[in-house]
C-alpha cells in the first residue's frame, strides 16, 4: 500500500517541481525585464529634459562659412538661417537632434551640426555630442575623411549616393549619415524669398489673428490663433514650392490664408521678381485677393488657370495668372508632402540582409547545430569553429554582446535593421538557455570564450583556487553588474566598455582598459579553466541567470543577488 502511495505521489511531485521551475524561471526573466524597463524610463526622462536642439554658435558656423555674420532663427524649419554682413541669406545651419532621436548607432543617437550654403550644398558637419559608446564615437572623430565626404553633397545626393562608414564604428557612422540625411530632408531653404510670414500680413486678412504657430507637417504652414489661443485658420505661402512658376520676368511669392473650415479666405502678393509695374497693378486690383476664395486644398491642387478660364488682372495678365497658378502648384506640393509624411518610407516596410549580417546569421545557425548535435564533441569542430568565431564575429564583424550594448539597447530603440546579425546573436544568447540547458552564446558564439577554450586545450597548468578566494572571485560579476546599473542610471560617470574585454577584438576602437582586461583574462584562463567566464564576465552572468538546469526549481544565491540588483535599479531610478 505504501509502495503504491509512493509511486502515485512521484508524478505529483514532478508536476510541483516543474511548476515551481516555471515560476522561478518566469521570475528571473521578469526581473531582468524590469531592470530593462527602468533603464528605458530613465533614458526617456533624460531625453525629455533635453528635447530642445543644441545651441548653434556663430563661431562653429564660420568654420564652414567664413562670410557668416549673423544667425536668424528659422520659423519654417529647425535650425537657423545664416546671413552675411549685408543681411543677405547665404545658408542654413541645423542640428540633427532632437529630430533624429530615434536613429540609433551602436547604443545611442548622435547630435551633429550641419551647415548648408546657398547652393544647397553641405559645407561641413561637426559632431556636437553623442549618447553612443565613446570608443565608437572617437573612432568616427579620428577618421577625418568621414566628415569630408559630406562636403559639396546636396541633400538629394545624400539620399541617392552611398557614403562610406568607419570600420570598427560601422553602426555609429551609419547612424550619423542617416541622421544628417533625415534632418536635411531634401527640402532646400528659401533663398529667393527669405522673409518669413509675419502676423501683420495674416491679420490684414484675418483681423482676429494674434499668433502664428508653425505646423510640423506640411513644413511652411502656420496655424493662426486668436487671443484665446483658438485656431481660426491657416496660413502658408507659395515659395519655395512654386518658385519655378515664372510670370513675365520671374517668380512671385504669394501668401495664402484659409479659414478654420479649410476654405481659402484670400491671397496676397508678398515679394516678386516680376516687373514692378505689373506687380503693382496686381496689388492694387481689388478682386485679385479673392479670385480663389472658397476653394479647399484639394481643389487648389487641381487648379489649372487656363482650363479654369482665369483671365487675370488687366494690364498684368502674365503676372497675375502666374501668381494664381503658383497657389495651385504649392497646394499640390504641400498635399504630396503630407501624403509622404503619413505613409511609411518603403525602406521601413522591407529590409535587405547584407552579406555581413548574412554571414553572422550563418555562424549563429552553425553554433546552434553544433550545440544540439554530437558535433560539439569533435575536437576538429571545436577548434575550427572557435577560429571562425574569434576571427569573424570578433576581429572582423565585432558582433559581440556586452553590457554597453545591452544598456544602449535598453535606453533606446534597437536599430535592428542596421544590425540584424547582432540581433540574431542576442536572441540566440537569451532564448536558447531560457528553454534548454544549452549555453549557446558563452560556449559557442563568444570570441573571448572561444579564445579561453583554445587556451584550455593547450595549457598544461591548472591551478585549484582556494575556497575562500573562489567565493570572493564569484562576487566579481555581481559587483560589475552593480556598477553597470549605477552607470546606466547616471548615478556615477563611467564607460561601460571599460568593464569588459570585448572592445579589444575591435582594435580600431579598443581602449587600454578593454585590452588589459582581455589579456589579463586570457592569462588567468591559462591557469584557471575558463577563468574569465566563470569569475569575471557580467554579460555571461546575465545570460547564465536564465539558464534552464537541474536546480532551476530551487532559489539560489544568484536569485538573491539578482533581486538586490533590481532593488538597486529601483533606488537609482527614483534618485
Amino acid at each position: 500500500m505504501s509502495a503504491e502511495t509512493d509511486s502515485s505521489s512521484q508524478p505529483s511531485k514532478k508536476r510541483r517541481s516543474l511548476g515551481l521551475r516555471f515560476l522561478l524561471h518566469g521570475y528571473r526573466f521578469a526581473l531582468i525585464a524590469a531592470i530593462v524597463v527602468l533603464i528605458r524610463l530613465h533614458a526617456q526622462s533624460e531625453h525629455r529634459e533635453s528635447t530642445g536642439p543644441s545651441d548653434i554658435s556663430l563661431k562653429s558656423v564660420q568654420a564652414f562659412l567664413p562670410e557668416a555674420a549673423s544667425l536668424v532663427p528659422a520659423a519654417d524649419r529647425n535650425g537657423a538661417y545664416i546671413d552675411d554682413a549685408q543681411a543677405k541669406r547665404i545658408g542654413w545651419a541645423v542640428t540633427t537632434l532632437p529630430t533624429t532621436n530615434h536613429i540609433i548607432g551602436f547604443s545611442g543617437p548622435t547630435d551633429c551640426l550641419v551647415v548648408v550654403d546657398q547652393a544647397n550644398k553641405i559645407r561641413g558637419m561637426q559632431i556636437l555630442s553623442s549618447r553612443d559608446t565613446p570608443e565608437h564615437l572617437q573612432a568616427v572623430r579620428e577618421a577625418s575623411w568621414f566628415s569630408k565626404q559630406f562636403i559639396d553633397v546636396t541633400p538629394q545626393q545624400l539620399g541617392e549616393e552611398k557614403l562610406d562608414a568607419v570600420s570598427g564604428a560601422t553602426l555609429t557612422s551609419l547612424a550619423i549619415i542617416e541622421s544628417i540625411t533625415t534632418v536635411l530632408g531634401g527640402d532646400p531653404p528659401n533663398y529667393r524669398f527669405p522673409q518669413e510670414i509675419e502676423l501683420k500680413e495674416v491679420a490684414a486678412i484675418l483681423p482676429n489673428a494674434k499668433q502664428l504657430v508653425a505646423k510640423k507637417s506640411p513644413r511652411g504652414w502656420f496655424d493662426v490663433l486668436d487671443e484665446q489661443g483658438q485656431s481660426i485658420g491657416t496660413a502658408w505661402r507659395t515659395s519655395p514650392k512654386a518658385d519655378q512658376q515664372v510670370g513675365y520676368q520671374g517668380p512671385t511669392d504669394v501668401l495664402v490664408v484659409m479659414d478654420v473650415e479649410g476654405k481659402l479666405k484670400a491671397v496676397a502678393l508678398r515679394g516678386s521678381y516680376d516687373n514692378d509695374p505689373y506687380v503693382r497693378y496686381v496689388r492694387e486690383d481689388w478682386s485679385f485677393p479673392e479670385y480663389l476664395a472658397g476653394n479647399d486644398v484639394d481643389q487648389l491642387a487641381k487648379l489649372n488657370v487656363t482650363e479654369a478660364g482665369i483671365e487675370g488682372v488687366s494690364g498684368a495678365t502674365m503676372t497675375s495668372q502666374s501668381a494664381t497658378q503658383a497657389v495651385g502648384i504649392a497646394a499640390a506640393a504641400y498635399q504630396e508632402e503630407q501624403k509622404r509624411a503619413q505613409t511609411p518610407p518603403a525602406s521601413t516596410a522591407r529590409f535587405a540582409i547584407g552579406w555581413r549580417d548574412g554571414a553572422t546569421l550563418a555562424v549563429v545557425i552553425a553554433a546552434l547545430i553544433i550545440a544540439f548535435t554530437d558535433l560539439r564533441g569533435k575536437r576538429w569542430v571545436q577548434y575550427g569553429f572557435a577560429l571562425v568565431v574569434i576571427g569573424y564575429l570578433g576581429f572582423f564583424a565585432g558582433d559581440i554582446l556586452s553590457m554597453a550594448l545591452f544598456v544602449g539597447w535598453a535606453s533606446n530603440p534597437v536599430p535592428w535593421q542596421k544590425c540584424l546579425g547582432l540581433v540574431a546573436v542576442t536572441i540566440a544568447a537569451f532564448s536558447v538557455p531560457l528553454f534548454s540547458k544549452k549555453q549557446v552564446y558563452c560556449n559557442h558564439l563568444c570570441p573571448h570564450g572561444a579564445a579561453q577554450m583554445m587556451i584550455l586545450r593547450l595549457s598544461r597548468w591548472h591551478w585549484k583556487i582556494p575556497k575562500r578566494m573562489r567565493l570572493v572571485l564569484s562576487a566579481v560579476p555581481a559587483v560589475l553588474l552593480g556598477l553597470s546599473i549605477l552607470i546606466a542610471f547616471s548615478v556615477i560617470k563611467g564607460n561601460l566598455t571599460d568593464l569588459e574585454p570585448f572592445d579589444a577584438y575591435v582594435p580600431t576602437i579598443a581602449g587600454w582598459a578593454s585590452i588589459s582586461i582581455a589579456l589579463g583574462g586570457l592569462l588567468f584562463s591559462a591557469f584557471v579553466p575558463m577563468g574569465y567566464c566563470r569569475y569575471g564576465c557580467p554579460t555571461g552572468a546575465v545570460i547564465s541567470h536564465l539558464r534552464w538546469n537541474a536546480s532551476s526549481d530551487k532559489w539560489s544565491i544568484r536569485d538573491s543577488v539578482a533581486t538586490l540588483l533590481l532593488g538597486l535599479a529601483v533606488v537609482c531610478y527614483w534618485i
